[in-house]
């Protein structure tokens, strides 16, 4: 029987008045001496030791935590978050009565902050979602012990051992050859809540890899498979309100001794997957299965819900635990399972000959679920996947989900409408030139949403990420954001002259394709909308840029000073920019406060200096009524001017 009960809006009121309740369970952690991290230890470059009190801790969970007092989770930086919490939904109630030792949880902050947490004979380990960044909060070994870690996503690398076969492995039939045609685009995910019912087993290697040296059972490798559909269920939750329950039976699969255990360790436990979880637990009774190994990773496309093969997925690592393997890996190939393709466009390393080219969206590596980061060599844009899936994966995935995917899932209406995104307007450029894409967005869901723009524009394979060939990505999807904004380049990148790799600007003439994509994040059901434009890149005589200030001179306050651009053809059709507004920035150019007046844009005119002290002054030309712009580089100063007064016929300072 499935079961999926979305219970979590009851947290979102009782977490307010839990804070200092939580107050008291920041007891439960002391802080401690950072020591050289274990071979098995998440190897983070820098991290916040604390040592947790156990004991204390089940008496919290078995008590107060039912009562709905929150729990402090210690951060990277310092201090605590607190989280009430709530059943994650892992674990049916018969499962979870057999290993009561096991609890899987969502935590949900005053703020709106979520997490997963999960409490086990592995530990305790937590993955926080806040506004700043994903943190993590680990074990320091496997060894056990009370020693713990907490620390920044992006502080660690996971192993590179890992490649995902999809291509090798296509599931037969008309459907998969419908799959690897991009299908026609969604514009909104999850306004149906999908609950479908995982057989996730595993091999002895991997039950060994997760437990503490010659502590490999059952309960610790269910332990694993648990903390893993937490993680995973947090992101298909997210994005396409899609949750997964382990099968009541699930500690059948989960084989802790080499005696018994059916499955090679590796790939070709794909082979034999479906047949075996057909005949332990039974056909009828699974929508979608997995085997986790310490291998790698395969899996056939677009499987879920069908009989015979559902069960064909297996991702496997030398290391198979963690946030980087539960994300990259296991989240990367149960997405094929639901339809996904690659997103990447590079060629190189691992990526060669597992590239689809209808779903390149991404410039070389690829940074999300779906694409290869880490595994590409020099088209490597980061080490690791970002926890979120690229508009063409949402679109795909959620195609399937509402079509093939639909007859096995216990689908109920989202209560929670989706954003509703504001229309959107197109524009047209100049080639070389940085551009600001903005939207904005409602929601009566009551959730917090994000924003992320992506360029939707596939082209042949491309290796040079420091060049626009004149078709297909050329910029890379970035982490959604709690503003609808995004300046290409990246602002950062802009003002110090640097680029970030994988993003370029254009340099020829092309159309460019955007989506805004706008999450919801509600826990447990989130929904996205997605909305389109396009930026009309156009070559002209050069890139519209700011001329002076161009050293680091020094202007006096209300002073009379020229500013300069090329204009670079932009008064001409079809660009057509009548008119440019100037401002200043006084934090070297990351905001621009100060508007000192809308001008011809003729490249150049008088500006009266704004009476400010700042050694960190920047000079920005925009055109108004489009999006295209420049900044002057580099940092230049200038010095408040004195109000001056007459008192008794002296000159006098004003204060």
């Amino acid at each position: 029987m499935k079961r999926l009960k979305f219970v979590l809006a009851a947290l979102l009121l009782v977490a307010a008045p839990s804070v200092l309740a939580a107050a008291a369970t920041q007891s439960l952690w002391r802080e401690t001496v950072q020591r050289a991290l274990a071979a098995d230890a998440p190897q983070a470059q820098t991290f916040r030791a604390t040592a947790l009190d156990e004991a204390a801790l089940q008496t919290f969970l078995s008590g107060p935590a039912r009562q709905g007092e929150a729990l402090a989770v210690p951060r990277p930086d310092g201090g605590f978050d607190e989280f009430v919490l709530g059943d994650s939904g892992v674990m049916p109630t018969q499962l979870a009565a057999k290993y009561p030792q096991i609890k899987s949880y969502i935590g949900i902050a005053a703020d709106g902050t979520q997490a997963r947490i999960d409490v086990s004979p592995l530990g305790f380990q937590a993955m926080v979602f806040a506004a700043d960044g994903v943190w993590i909060v680990q074990p320091q070994s496997r060894g056990g012990g009370n020693d713990y870690m907490s620390f920044s996503r992006g502080q660690f690398s996971a192993s590179r051992d890992f490649q995902c076969g999809v291509h090798g492995k296509p599931a037969s039939g008309s459907i998969d050859r419908g799959l690897r045609a991009l299908p026609v685009p969604m514009t909104t995910t999850g306004t149906t809540r999908r609950s479908y019912v995982a057989a996730v087993g595993t091999t002895h290697q991997y039950v060994a890899a997760v437990s503490p040296a010659g502590g490999a059972s059952v309960a610790n490798g269910l332990a694993g498979v648990v903390a893993t559909m937490n993680r995973v269920n947090q992101v298909y939750e997210k994005d396409f309100a899609i949750h997964m329950t382990l099968v009541a039976n699930n500690d059948q699969i989960i084989y802790a001794t080499a005696a018994g255990d059916p499955y090679p360790d590796g790939d070709d436990a794909i082979d034999m997957n479906s047949a075996h979880l057909d005949s332990v637990i039974g056909a009828a009774n699974y929508d979608i299965g997995h085997v986790l190994t310490s291998g790698s990773g395969v899996a056939n496309l677009g499987v879920v819900c069908r009989n015979g093969l559902k069960g064909d997925g297996t991702t496997g690592a030398t290391n198979p635990t963690g946030d980087a393997f539960w994300i990259d890996y296991v989240a990367h190939e149960m997405g094929h399972q639901f339809g996904g393709d690659h997103t990447f466009n590079s060629t190189t390393s691992s990526c060669g000959g597992n590239r689809n080219g209808p779903t390149a969206y991404e410039p070389g590596s690829g940074s999300t679920i779906m694409a290869y980061a880490g595994i590409c060599g020099a088209a490597d844009l980061q080490p690791n996947s970002d926890p979120y899936f690229t508009a063409s994966s949402l679109n795909e995935i959620g195609t399937y989900a509402a079509g093939a995917g639909a007859g096995c899932a216990e689908a109920t209406p989202n209560p929670n409408p989706a954003p509703v995104i504001v229309p959107l307007s197109s524009f047209i450029v100049p080639a070389r030139t940085p551009f600001t894409l903005s939207g904005s967005a409602t929601t009566s869901s009551g959730g917090t949403l994000s924003y992320g723009w992506e360029q939707n524009d596939i082209g042949p394979a491309n290796n040079n990420l420091a060049a626009d060939p004149g078709n297909g990505p050329i910029m890379r999807s970035l982490n959604p954001t709690p503003t609808g904004v995004r300046t290409i380049p990246r602002l950062s990148n802009l003002v110090a002259g640097t680029a970030l790799k994988g993003e370029v600007l254009p340099t020829t003439a092309r159309t460019l394709h955007f989506r805004l994509t706008v999450r919801d994040n509600v826990p447990n059901s989130g929904s996205t909308s997605s909305a389109d434009m396009t930026v009309q890149s156009v070559v002209t005589s050069g890139a519209f840029k700011v001329n002076t200030p161009n050293t680091a001179v020094s202007w006096a306050g209300n002073s009379s000073q020229s500013v300069t651009w090329d204009v670079a053809g932009t008064a001409a059709a079809p660009i057509s920019c009548a008119q440019v507004g100037i401002d200043v920035s006084t934090d070297g150019g990351l905001t621009y406060p100060l508007n000192v007046g809308s001008f011809p844009n003729s490249g150049s005119a008088t500006i009266v200096v704004p009476n400010v002290t700042t050694s960190a002054a920047r000079i920005r030309v925009s055109c108004v009524g489009n999006i295209f712009f420049n900044i002057s580089a580099p940092n230049f100063a200038i010095t408040a001017a004195s109000d001056v007064i007459f008192a008794n016929g002296f000159q006098v300072a004003a204060p």
